[in-house]
């Protein structure tokens, strides 16, 4: 019997003391939600074992997806330190995010206050509401959780457990699991810093829908005071695009869970921007309260850039994201990847799962052309400016969405004719995300060779000249090898419709606006001025489409072809009737000047190469 007490009591003290070590290996965030005084929350902390004199306890200066200092300790105040006794410890706030705690050895406990940033007074530069905080008392709390909770130095990687005491009847959606929940508590358990700041939580009245995409569940979740935006609405008006994002990464999501968080609130400060920001496995959308209808068309688009986070940065990424330093912005060379691959996948998707026409998709990127030579420096290495792009280079940060986008589509046709039509960008990034997924990350410096290595030297060329380098892309020459015509400025001769003015009067009508110049042709036809366009050659005309199907019409019909056009126009009676006008076409030519036009060559131009890499990119 002695020999059996022995291992069973050695048994007990080994696992006493592991649960001991346990318990002081990790942090212990507390906060009580109920507990709201003038848009501030207190948080408590039991801290990790600390093993030396002295540590300094930190807030983020800026955080990923951001890319530009936000210096979340300013909302911090009243931080005090205790060992297990409740003796305060001493405290000095050494900068705007760091406060060094004395005799740590002995720290045990620390509490402070946080001041939302929607809300807040405080100096310095707006933080952007997606990334921000919001604290209403039994309305809304916006976990955005870098304002929230700090780190020790060097225990980044150490495990983290948030508890929050909630209103009952409030929901905290996220893209985490509890590891428990009740009416009044909910509990998280991460596994560092890293995985604590990449999910954001909303705690409201649930609104909620989960759809399935394959082996993925996909939360969204909306907070609109009066329900002017609902749950059902945005699901409802993203099926198609998550159906179809599906189908573009092969049917397979690279996630098991995935939360839309959107907030439609009116407390959003009117002086930031609106927008969202991406996560591993969520997005957050700070917006004002929007109508049902345009709420669905923003959101569409806005959603389907950040869900393709979820391949770039967030699986595919270099040591400076996986590893992010939250104090000092050492950023990656690659924001043309980051989010001008997104970007470019987001419109791109839809082109291929026809929820867009071609016309459009390629309306998307002529005007993304437009933006970047207007706007920005068209000249300036893309890498250069990414990697200072929090500091130096802060006012080309939106090119990204431009320019990146653009980047990425010259890729994507010259990869596609390269190999004839096999290998395309997401191709790319599908192999990219194999070697690189998970924990690993690529070398900043050698991301070119890798992508060299899985496709053909000449796309590292393409990088090292475009992307690297200060040469502008000849965009003329790239989406040609698609068998699209694009130029910034060309001139044509068409034939004369009866060169009259034509315009949109508002209310989706079109009209004659000036007939002072219309020649023999457009008299022959007998317009009239303020004549309401319906219809020309059977096609309907409306204020979206008009300039584009004009164009079409005077690129196609030809000398002795009949040209009808239905039109409105009042009688003598006042009233108004459609009378349909027509003649045949005559020898009679109109100059028409294009800028930033793309369009499809005519089929019978094409080559073969030109044919399949066309149809490799635009259909799926």
């Amino acid at each position: 019997m002695k020999r059996l007490l022995f291992p069973i009591l050695f048994t007990v003290l080994v696992t006493a003391n592991s649960l001991n070590l346990f318990a002081q290996s990790k942090y212990q965030y507390k906060i009580d939600l109920t507990k709201v005084s003038n848009s501030t929350l207190q948080v408590e902390l039991l801290t990790p074992a600390i093993n030396q004199p002295s540590i300094e306890y930190f807030f983020p200066a800026i955080i990923p997806g951001t890319y530009s200092i936000s210096d979340y300790g300013r909302f911090i105040s009243s931080l005090k330190a205790f060992d297990k006794t409740g003796k305060e410890l001493t405290v000095e706030h050494k900068s705007v995010n760091a406060w060094k705690i004395g005799n740590a050895r002995k720290l045990y406990k620390i509490t402070y206050v946080v001041q939302d940033t929607w809300h807040t007074n405080i100096k310095g530069k707006e933080i952007y509401p997606m990334g921000g905080t919001n604290i209403e008392l039994n309305k809304q709390y916006v976990i955005n959780t870098p304002g929230f909770f700090g780190y020790f130095d060097q225990l980044e990687k150490l495990p983290f457990e948030v508890e929050f005491q909630k209103p009952l009847g409030f929901y905290g959606s996220t893209a985490l699991i509890p590891s428990s929940s009740t009416a009044s508590s909910d509990l998280f358990q991460l596994k560092s810093v890293h995985e604590l700041y990449d999910s954001p939580i909303m705690y409201c009245k649930p609104d909620t829908v989960s759809v399935n995409l394959g082996r993925t569940q996909v939360l969204v979740s909306v907070y609109s005071p009066g329900k002017k935006v609902q749950a059902t609405t945005l699901a409802k008006a993203m099926q198609n695009l998550l159906a179809a994002t599906q189908a573009y990464l092969s049917g397979e999501l690279p996630v098991k869970k995935y939360a839309f968080l959107y907030s439609f609130n009116d407390e959003v400060n009117p002086k930031t921007v609106s927008g969202a920001l991406e996560h591993s496995y969520s997005s957050f959308y700070a917006f004002p309260q929007l109508d049902e209808v345009t709420a669905k068309v923003i959101m569409t688009n806005v959603s389907a850039h950040e869900f393709f986070h979820i391949l770039t940065p967030l699986s595919i990424c270099s040591k400076e994201i996986r590893e992010f330093n939250y104090q000092e912005p050492i950023l990656s060379k690659h924001l043309w990847l980051y989010e001008g691959s997104t970007e470019y996948d987001a419109h791109h998707v839809q082109v291929q799962s026809g929820l867009i026409t071609a016309d459009r998709f390629f309306k998307v990127l002529s005007t993304k052309v437009i933006r970047s030579k207007k706007q920005f420096n068209d000249s300036l290495s893309f890498t250069a400016m990414s990697k200072e792009v929090a500091t130096t280079y802060a006012d080309q940060y939106p090119n990204v969405y431009e320019k990146g986008a653009l980047i990425n589509a010259c890729l994507d046709i010259y990869l596609l004719h390269l190999s004839k039509g096999r290998y395309g960008l997401t191709n790319l990034k599908h192999d990219l995300g194999i070697k690189f997924g998970g924990d690993k990350y690529f070398e900043d410096d050698r991301l070119f060779d890798e992508i060299a290595a899985f496709s053909f030297p000449e796309v590292k060329d393409f990088l090292n000249k475009y992307v690297a380098g200060n040469t502008p892309i000849p965009y003329t020459e790239f989406f040609a090898l698609a068998g699209v015509s694009y130029h910034d400025y060309i001139k044509n001769e068409v034939a004369s419709i009866g060169n009259i003015s034509i315009s949109s009067l508002g209310g989706g009508r079109v009209n004659i606006v000036n007939t002072s110049n219309m020649d023999a042709f457009g008299k022959a036809m007998q317009y009239k001025l303020m004549d309401e366009i319906v219809k020309i050659n059977e096609v309907a005309i409306t204020s979206a489409n008009y300039s584009e199907e004009i164009d079409k019409i005077k690129r196609k019909i030809k000398e002795g072809d009949a040209l009808t056009v239905v039109v409105r126009r009042k009688n003598d009676a006042g009233e108004i009737q459609e009378i349909k006008l027509s003649a045949p076409v005559s020898s009679l030519k109109e100059t028409v000047e294009s800028y930033y036009k793309m369009e499809l060559i005519n089929e019978s131009e094409l080559t073969s190469l030109q044919r399949t890499v066309q149809n490799a990119w635009l259909k799926k």
